[in-house]
C-alpha cells in the first residue's frame, strides 16, 4: 500500500512507493516544468526581438521611402525650374551651327571648328577654355554675328569634336600648334582677324605667340579670364585654408581623373556658382556649363588640368606684338583680377582692360553683350569694323 507522508504547509505532497526513497520520483516532473518555463521565456524574448526588429525595419523603410520621395520631388522641382529658363532652353535646343572646318595639328591631332557669318566680314576667332566646347561661345557668337562679324569657334584638343584620344600630349605648346593649324584652315590669306581666347584658350594664344608670328595671322588679340603663371597659388577659391592645403586641394580638382557625377542639382549649381560664376548667373546658365563639362573624358580633363596647374607663359606675352584687350570678371575666384593686373603689365600694346562687375570666371556666358561690345571696340581700333552693324556703342 502506498504510504502518505505529511509535508509542511506550502510544500508538496509526495507519494512514496515501498522500497523507494521519498522524493525520488518528483525530479523529472520538476525539471520538465522548469524547462517549460524557460522555453516560454525564450519564446517571449524571441517574440520581443522580432517585434523590435520589425519596428526598426519599418522606421528605416519609412525614412528611406520619405527620402526617396523628397529626392524625386526635389528633382522634379529642379527640372521645372530649368524648364522655365528660356536662355537655358535656347542654349540646349538651338545650338549654333556653322560650316564645319577640319584641321590637323603638327603632331597629327585632328581638330574641329565652325565658321559662321559673311566671308567678306572681319573675322573673330574664339578659342574656348578647360572642359569647354565651341558651343560655350554660342551667346557671344550670336552677338558678334548680329554686329556683322564673321565668327570662327574652335574646339581644343580632347574637347568637343576635336580628337580626344586618352593619354596624348596636352602640353601648352601643343595647344599653340593647334591654334596655328586652325587659323591656317579657317583664315589662310586673311589680314582681318582678331583672335580671342577664354581661360585655357587665352593661354593657348600666348603659347601660339611664343612659337609663331602673331602679326602674320592676327591684327589684334583678346585675352578673357586667363592667366599666365602661378595659377594655383594665385587662386581665391579657398582663401581661409592654409596655403599648402589650399594648393593641394586645387591641384587635385584640376588633375583628378574621377568621373564627374552627371546630375545637375541645386547643390552642384551652388558649388559652381561659388567657384566660377558671378551672383547674377541663372541656374539654367550654370547647368548648361555643368552639362558641357561632363562631355570631356576624365583623362583629357586631367591632362589639360595638369597643363594649367604647371604652366609659365610670362615670357610669351612680350611676343604678342599687336593691340590686346584684356577682360576679367571682377568676382572671379579661379583667376582673380590680380592675375590680370600682372599680365597687363607685360603686354606691349594694351588696348583696353575691362573688369566686368558681378561677373565670375565665365564672362562669355555671363556677359556676352558687354564682351561683344569690347571686341567691336578692339576691331574698330585696328580698322576692322564691319560695314553693317545692328548695334551702336
Amino acid at each position: 500500500m502506498p504510504v502518505k507522508r505529511l509535508v509542511p504547509m506550502g510544500g508538496s505532497e509526495d507519494t512514496a512507493e515501498p522500497g523507494r526513497e521519498p522524493g525520488a520520483g518528483g525530479s523529472g516532473a520538476d525539471s520538465s516544468e522548469a524547462g517549460g518555463r524557460m522555453a516560454g521565456l525564450d519564446a517571449d524574448h524571441a517574440d520581443g526581438r522580432s517585434l523590435v526588429a520589425a519596428i526598426t525595419a519599418g522606421v528605416l523603410g519609412a525614412a528611406a521611402a520619405g527620402t526617396a520621395i523628397a529626392f524625386v520631388a526635389l528633382q522634379r522641382r529642379n527640372r521645372h525650374q530649368l524648364e522655365r529658363d528660356a536662355l537655358y532652353l535656347r542654349l540646349l535646343q538651338e545650338p549654333l551651327r556653322g560650316v564645319p572646318v577640319h584641321a590637323v595639328s603638327a603632331d597629327g591631332t585632328a581638330l574641329f571648328a565652325q565658321l559662321m557669318g559673311p566671308d567678306e566680314a572681319p573675322t573673330i576667332v574664339l578659342v574656348p577654355g578647360w572642359t569647354e566646347t565651341l558651343h560655350y561661345f554660342d551667346l557671344l557668337a550670336r552677338e558678334l554675328l548680329e554686329r556683322g562679324f564673321r565668327v570662327v569657334c574652335c574646339d581644343l584638343r580632347g574637347q568637343g569634336e576635336s580628337a580626344s584620344l586618352a593619354g596624348y600630349d596636352q602640353r601648352i605648346e601643343r595647344h599653340g600648334e593647334d591654334l596655328e593649324a586652325q587659323l591656317e584652315a579657317c583664315c589662310a590669306g586673311r589680314d582681318d582677324v582678331i583672335v580671342a581666347g577664354h581661360s585655357l584658350g587665352g593661354m593657348a594664344i600666348a603659347a601660339w605667340a611664343a612659337a609663331f608670328d602673331v602679326r602674320r595671322r592676327a591684327r589684334a588679340v583678346a585675352l578673357m579670364s586667363t592667366g599666365m603663371a602661378d595659377l594655383v597659388p594665385g587662386s581665391r577659391l579657398w582663401p581661409l585654408l592654409p596655403s599648402a592645403i589650399r594648393d593641394a586641394a586645387e591641384r587635385f580638382a584640376l588633375t583628378s581623373e574621377e568621373t564627374l557625377p552627371h546630375h545637375s542639382t541645386p547643390v552642384s549649381r551652388a558649388l559652381l556658382r561659388y567657384g566660377v560664376f558671378g551672383p547674377d548667373a541663372s541656374p539654367g546658365l550654370i547647368s548648361f556649363f555643368e552639362q558641357m563639362s561632363w562631355q570631356t573624358a576624365p583623362a583629357n580633363r586631367a591632362g589639360a588640368g595638369r597643363t594649367v596647374a604647371n604652366l609659365d607663359l610670362r615670357s610669351a606675352l612680350a611676343r604678342i606684338a599687336v593691340p590686346a584687350t584684356v577682360i576679367a570678371g571682377a568676382t572671379d575666384r579661379m583667376l582673380p583680377v590680380s592675375q590680370t593686373e600682372r599680365m597687363v603689365q607685360a603686354l606691349p600694346q594694351l588696348a583696353e582692360l575691362l573688369a566686368l562687375k558681378r561677373t565670375g570666371h565665365m564672362g562669355p556666358l555671363e556677359r556676352p553683350a558687354e564682351i561683344a561690345a569690347a571686341l567691336a571696340r578692339l576691331a574698330e581700333r585696328v580698322g576692322l569694323s564691319p560695314a553693317a552693324t545692328s548695334h551702336g556703342d
